[in-house]
């Protein structure tokens, strides 16, 4: 054998070598290949880096830093997506990549033993367990593309996340003043803190590109600020603006503060529905071992 030919031959034995080793199950699941780089960046609240709704659940007499009673029903996300570094380009009429969100909502649960069995637990230290409940059904994705010349999409411009589900009772303008709306355990539960995926996949010639980001969305009855609606009719420098909606309704706020001091999502989802009486569900932990 020509000696220029064995370390080829050993390198090509050792990678067989590696291949065989690998669970089947494994070499189906992994591939090398190209792949969509997908970036979100949450718009609502920049600080906290989350996506913020309001449902408009009326608690502001009862609770004691609640900010006048709006919906906010709609959140914004930064988009781009590229191929191999490149964002894509398309004519305006032909498929452009794909974009589906998935939103998941993050319910704690007291985690107690099966009366019968006394399993359920993990562990001794497992009094809280975080149980993920897919919502997507409650909400709408819509992506809204950069147009750089006549009749072309850019794969850059923004995400609108719209909530689809249950609302309080409707309310209704008097003397300019938005007012009404009812609190109850039934919009309440849609109270959470929701992870949000955003996948896209996109056609190039014969192969179907995926790419995928993570981000937040924070799902509240009410926002919470320390301002009072008086300190915000109009006045500058209060941290209140309001407008007029195409459908006729105003006052629409966009407060200064809608977490107000709360440093996340679940510990104001989880103060909010406790105020309006939504108790945590309990159940075992289907990863404990049973006896």
């Amino acid at each position: 054998m020509n000696h220029k030919f064995i370390p080829v031959v050993a390198a090509f034995l050792i990678v067989g070598m590696l291949l065989a080793a690998i669970p089947l199950s494994v070499a189906q699941t992994y591939s090398i290949g190209p792949s969509l780089g997908v970036v979100t960046i949450p718009q609502d609240d920049q600080k906290l880096a989350t996506g913020v709704m309001i449902l408009g659940i009326d608690a502001v007499a009862g609770y004691p830093t609640a900010a006048p009673v709006d919906t906010k029903l709609v959140s914004q996300y930064k988009l781009l997506i590229t191929y191999n570094g490149i964002p894509l380009e398309w004519q305006i009429g032909t498929p452009g990549p794909s974009v589906v969100c998935n939103i998941l909502e993050k319910d704690k649960v007291n985690v107690v033993p099966d009366p019968k069995t006394g399993d359920g637990k993990q562990g001794s230290w497992e009094n809280l367990m975080t149980s993920l409940v897919d919502v997507s059904d409650r909400f709408v994705c819509k992506p809204r593309w950069k147009s750089p010349v006549t009749g072309v999409y850019e794969s850059v411009g923004v995400l609108d996340v719209y909530y689809d589900g249950p609302l309080p009772a409707p309310q209704v303008t008097v003397n300019g003043v938005l007012t009404g709306g009812v609190t109850g355990k039934s919009v309440g539960y849609w109270i959470a803190d929701n992870i949000v995926t955003v996948e896209a996949f996109f056609t190039a010639g014969r192969t179907v590109v995926f790419g995928s980001d993570i981000q937040d969305l924070c799902t509240l009855g009410w926002a919470v600020d320390s301002l009072t609606p008086a300190a915000a009719a109009g006045t500058p420098g209060t941290g209140f603006t309001f407008w007029t909606l195409p459908d006729g309704t105003t006052l629409h706020y966009a407060w200064s503060n809608p977490m107000g001091d709360f440093v996340s999502c679940e510990a104001l989802a989880l103060a909010q529905r406790d105020f309006l009486g939504i108790p945590l569900a309990t159940g075992q932990d289907p990863l404990a071992p049973t006896s």
